[in-house]
């Protein structure tokens, strides 16, 4: 295993225990939405004791701190705070105390962010800019990044650094992976009701059902992706939830619901399926003589990353880590990530560092949103010092 090479990083791997025990204890109170009284609270009462001043709003629980000197150029580094709404699985000492859960490794972001404040709060005099430190809530639902934009969370950022905990690929804990351009996905919501004329499963004639309209609006929305949709530029349009009727055997209900999610890897692909979308909702409706009510909901653009400041990245992960420790990734994550509305503001680069843990309860490794999800949080201490040798070298180098 590599160790951290130069002193210039030895502050950040110096504080490991620290930041391991800031991840456990944030592990144990995990808060969800835009509000998370008691999360802000900690993070509010480690930034004092460091001698920082932070900013606050009143409609959500995000921070803003800026460490430096103004007047120069300005590195942002986000961390969402926020959990899921899952019940904790996973026998450790340090679990959650309350029903939701840190199952997408939020606490290990929050964590690695607060040890960066840290290690830029000691260096703050030479430091040859401002790096301003995002804590963000509400990642998971309902988006907390775009309310923190319209608060002015990115006025005067020039650049913009974001990471996720991973288990992604063939690769060692503590290496980390990055996408030169394409990262994640555009994320839309997809709110379906279909309204018919219910009446007795005997007489069908007499009524139009809802049921198989949206047998064929569900069948239908599968040929944008598989016949209009270039197979090399990815798309995916899945139907998660179909709901009609109360069970009885013999009554076709008034209405049916469909609910799913679209994911596209530019917003060129995703007008343009959303655009199909209402075109086939309307005209299938219609011809089964029925109604209908469609919305988008909770759309999150593309991360799209910059080459540039990935390759600062990279050129910083060789000096904290060594050769061989970054791997780039050919394909984007289809999963949404709200940071994506801060990455509109600004040119930068979101990279993943590989931590997976077994869970003690079984000794198997599971992925995130899974209630035994577990992380090596030993390795945290390279997120902070791979967020200080980026910013410092953007600084640096693009002055």
């Amino acid at each position: 295993m590599f160790e951290i090479m130069e002193p210039s990083y030895q502050d950040a791997k110096d504080l490991q225990p620290v930041i391991q025990r800031w991840r456990r204890e944030l592990h144990q109170i995990p808060e969800i939405g835009l509000k998370l009284p008691k999360t802000e609270a900690y993070v509010k009462e480690k930034l004092c004791k460091m001698g920082l001043t932070y900013r606050e709003f009143p409609t959500h629980s995000g921070l803003v701190v800026d460490i430096g000197r103004p007047g120069q150029l300005t590195v942002a580094v986000r961390a969402d705070m926020d959990a899921l709404p899952i019940q904790e699985e996973t026998g450790l000492d340090f679990a959650s105390t309350n029903e939701n859960m840190h199952a997408c490794g939020h606490d290990a972001h929050t964590a690695m962010l607060l040890g960066l404040a840290q290690v830029l709060k000691k260096r703050e005099s030479t430091l040859p800019g401002m790096v301003r430190l995002l804590f963000q809530p509400g990642e998971e639902f309902p988006g907390g990044a775009e309310p923190m934009v319209r608060d002015g969370a990115m006025d005067g950022v020039d650049y913009i650094l974001a990471l996720h905990v991973s288990d992604k690929g063939p690769f060692d804990c503590g290496d980390v992976a990055v996408n030169y351009r394409h990262c994640s996905a555009a994320d839309d919501q997809l709110y379906l009701t279909i309204r018919g004329r219910g009446g007795h499963g005997a007489a069908p004639q007499k009524c139009v059902d809802p049921v198989t309209i949206a047998a064929l609006v569900v069948n239908n929305l599968q040929y944008i992706i598989s016949r209009e949709m270039d197979p090399f530029q990815p798309s995916v349009l899945t139907i998660a939830t179909l709901r009609a009727g109360k069970g009885a055997t013999n009554i076709i209900p008034d209405s049916a619901e469909v609910i799913g999610t679209i994911r596209n890897v530019d917003m060129e692909s995703r007008n343009y399926v959303l655009r199909r979308i209402r075109e086939i909702v309307d005209h299938t409706v219609a011809m089964m003589r029925g109604e209908y009510d469609l919305e988008f909901r909770d759309p999150y653009p593309p991360v799209i990353n910059d080459p540039k400041v990935v390759q600062h990245f990279l050129n910083a992960a060789d000096r904290v880590m060594g050769p061989g420790h970054s791997h780039i990734l050919e394909r984007p994550e289809m999963g949404g990530e709200d940071a994506a509305f801060f990455f509109q503001k600004a040119p930068g680069c979101y990279f993943y560092l590989q931590c997976p843990a077994p869970c003690p309860c079984d000794g198997k490794i599971y992925p995130a949103h899974n209630a035994k999800f577990c992380i090596d949080d030993s390795k945290l201490y390279l997120g902070s010092a791979l967020f200080l040798e980026t910013a410092l070298e953007i600084l640096t180098q693009e002055r």
